[in-house]
C-alpha cells in the first residue's frame, strides 16, 4: 500500500462536481429543458457527494479540536452565510411578489427560517416562484443534527475496528431502505417529518467519517482499484435506472447502493492527485442559486426556449448567484469566522 499524504487532494473537485450536479438538477426541474438529459445529469448526485464530504472532513477536524470547539467552529462556518442568505432572500420576496403575509404568518415564517424548519411553507408563499423561498436549504438542518451526533461517532470509531464500523453503515442504511418502504404507512405529517431529519441521511454522512477514521486501511485499497470501482458504480447506475430489481436498497430519496458506491469512487480517486480551490464558492452558490432560479420564475421564465433566450437567462442566474456567493464569503464568512474564531480561544479557555 502506498503512503498517502491526505492534505494533497482532490476533494474541491468533487465539492464543484456535486454543486454544479444539484443546480442542473434544479434547473431541469424548473425550467423544461429537454437537451439536459435527467439521467446523464443525475449520473453523480451532488447531495450524497457534500454529504460524504461533511462526514470526512467534520472527522478530520474533530481530530484537531475538543468537542465544544469543533462545534463552535461549525456553527461559525456555516450558520452567519445561511441566514444573511434567508434575509437576502426576504427582501427580494417583499419587493417582488405582492402577496402579503398576516403577522403570524410573518411570524412563523421568520421563526422557521432563522431555525432551519425550512420544509416549511406557508400558504401565503405559494404563488411565489417554484412555491418554496429556498428549497436546498432542507440540507443545513440536516447537517447541524449531523454535527450535534458526531462527537458520539467519533468516540466509537476511535474504539471500534474496521469491521464494526462498516457494520454501522451498513445498518444505518438499513434504517434509510426502511424509512422509505414505511413511509407509506405512516401518516403524511410523520413522514415529511422523517425525511428531513438526519436519520434516513446519517449513513453517508457516517461513511465519510469511516473514510478518514479508517483511511489508511481504505483509501490506498479502493486507489489501488479506483477505475474497478468506477465501473461497478456505472454498471450499478445503469441497472438503477433500468432494472426494478436495484429499487430494493431504495432508501429515502437515494438508493443506498449507489450512494456508497460513489463514497468509494470520492475515496478512490480524490487522493491520486492535488486539485485545491483557491477562492471556495461553493456553499455559497449552492445557497443561493435557487434564490435567483426562484425570481427568474416569479417573473414567467419556465423554459430554456428560445434556446438563446434560454441560455442568457441561464448565465444571468449562473452570474448573479456567483457574485452573491462571493458577497457572502468575503463579507459574511471570512469575517464572522475570523472575528469569532478569535473570540474562541479565549471562551474556549
Amino acid at each position: 500500500m502506498r503512503q498517502v499524504n491526505y492534505n494533497d487532494n482532490a476533494l474541491d473537485a468533487f465539492r464543484v462536481l456535486a454543486t454544479v450536479q444539484v443546480f442542473l438538477s434544479h434547473v431541469i426541474t424548473h425550467f423544461s429543458a429537454g437537451y439536459l438529459p435527467y439521467d446523464l445529469v443525475c449520473f453523480v448526485r451532488g447531495v450524497p457527494i457534500l454529504f460524504v464530504l461533511c462526514g470526512f472532513l467534520a472527522a478530520k477536524a474533530m481530530c484537531k479540536y475538543s468537542a465544544k470547539e469543533w462545534l463552535f467552529r461549525r456553527a461559525v462556518r456555516i450558520l452567519p452565510g445561511f441566514w444573511v442568505c434567508i434575509v437576502v432572500n426576504t427582501l427580494l420576496i417583499v419587493i417582488v411578489y405582492q402577496t402579503r403575509p398576516t403577522f403570524i404568518e410573518g411570524a412563523i415564517y421568520a421563526v422557521t427560517q432563522f431555525l432551519g424548519l425550512n420544509f416549511y411553507t406557508g400558504d401565503w408563499l405559494r404563488g411565489y416562484g417554484t412555491g418554496t423561498p429556498n428549497g436546498v436549504l432542507w440540507t443545513i438542518p440536516v447537517q447541524i443534527q449531523f454535527f450535534l451526533l458526531a462527537p458520539l461517532f467519533h468516540k466509537v470509531f476511535t474504539k471500534k475496528k474496521l469491521s464494526s464500523a462498516l457494520g454501522i453503515v451498513a445498518g444505518l442504511a438499513a434504517v434509510s431502505i426502511a424509512c422509505n418502504r414505511f413511509e407509506g404507512y405512516m401518516p403524511a405529517i410523520a413522514a415529511k417529518l422523517i425525511s428531513v431529519t438526519v436519520l434516513p441521511y446519517l449513513y453517508f454522512l457516517v461513511a465519510g467519517m469511516v473514510g478518514w477514521y479508517y483511511r489508511d486501511q481504505i483509501i490506498p485499497a479502493l486507489s489501488k482499484w479506483k477505475y474497478g470501482i468506477l465501473c461497478a458504480y456505472i454498471l450499478w447506475y445503469i441497472a438503477e435506472t433500468t432494472l426494478n430489481m436495484p429499487h430494493i436498497f431504495d432508501g429515502v430519496l437515494y438508493n443506498t447502493i449507489t450512494t456508497l458506491l460513489l463514497a468509494m469512487v470520492i475515496f478512490a480517486f480524490s487522493f491520486a492527485r492535488k486539485w485545491r480551490l483557491r477562492h471556495d464558492f461553493t456553499y455559497g452558490f449552492y445557497l443561493y442559486h435557487m434564490v435567483f432560479i426562484n425570481l427568474a420564475v416569479n417573473f414567467g421564465f419556465t423554459s430554456l426556449y428560445p434556446l438563446g433566450g434560454g441560455l442568457m437567462m441561464l448565465s444571468a442566474i449562473v452570474l448573479l448567484t456567483l457574485i452573491f456567493a462571493w458577497a457572502s464569503q468575503k463579507f459574511v464568512e471570512n469575517p464572522c469566522a475570523e472575528r469569532l474564531n478569535r473570540k474562541a480561544k479565549i471562551w474556549m479557555n
